[in-house]
């Protein structure tokens, strides 16, 4: 059995690389049911938030590129490839959509719920996308890489099922 470099053909990866696939479907479904959202115009007034819709409009068309190919390498076995996109996506999120709103709102990390969601925005995912892009460049700790290039992604999807959970009991 022929293997190629940076593939993960043993049954003791089938996790880690189903892991990967179900992340980066979900980054890439997410990523299509926005990408519409780039071609509006909100008619903002200042120039600095013009700027800020021209970047996050360039993430919204660059997100489901990323995600897409993220899923592909999972798909692939190309576990290595997986974890650079994933963490590719993380970065994009957070160099066009975080840094214009840190320069617009500031940031304001407090010990209630905004706060924490902020910290973990600007700050946690960030950090782990970076180590999970060391760790697979080095081709070291793949299962780490991987867990770490999930977990901005895994915090974003736990957040929603236990919104729409609350919804569900609760309602509006």
């Amino acid at each position: 059995m022929t293997t190629h470099a940076g593939t993960d053909a043993t049954p003791s990866h089938r996790w880690r690389r189903l892991l990967l696939v179900l992340v980066g479907a979900l980054e890439f479904l997410d990523a299509l049911s926005s990408v519409q959202n780039a071609f509006t115009d909100y008619h903002h007034d200042t120039t600095l938030l013009r700027f800020a819709q021209a970047l996050t409009s360039v993430k919204l068309l660059l997100a489901p590129l990323l995600a897409g190919a993220a899923l592909i390498f999972a798909a692939l076995s190309n576990v290595r490839y997986a974890i650079l996109a994933l963490a590719a996506l993380t970065f994009a999120t957070w160099v066009l959509d975080s840094l214009p709103s840190i320069a617009i709102h500031g940031v304001k990390f407090s010990l209630d719920l905004e706060g924490l969601a902020e910290l973990l925005l600007y700050v946690v995912a960030p950090a782990t996308a970076a180590a999970a892009v060391l760790l697979a460049l080095k081709d070291k700790r793949l299962p780490l890489a991987t867990l770490l290039a999930c977990v901005p992604a895994l915090v974003k999807w736990i957040g929603f099922v236990a919104f729409f959970i609350a919804i569900m009991i609760y309602g509006f």
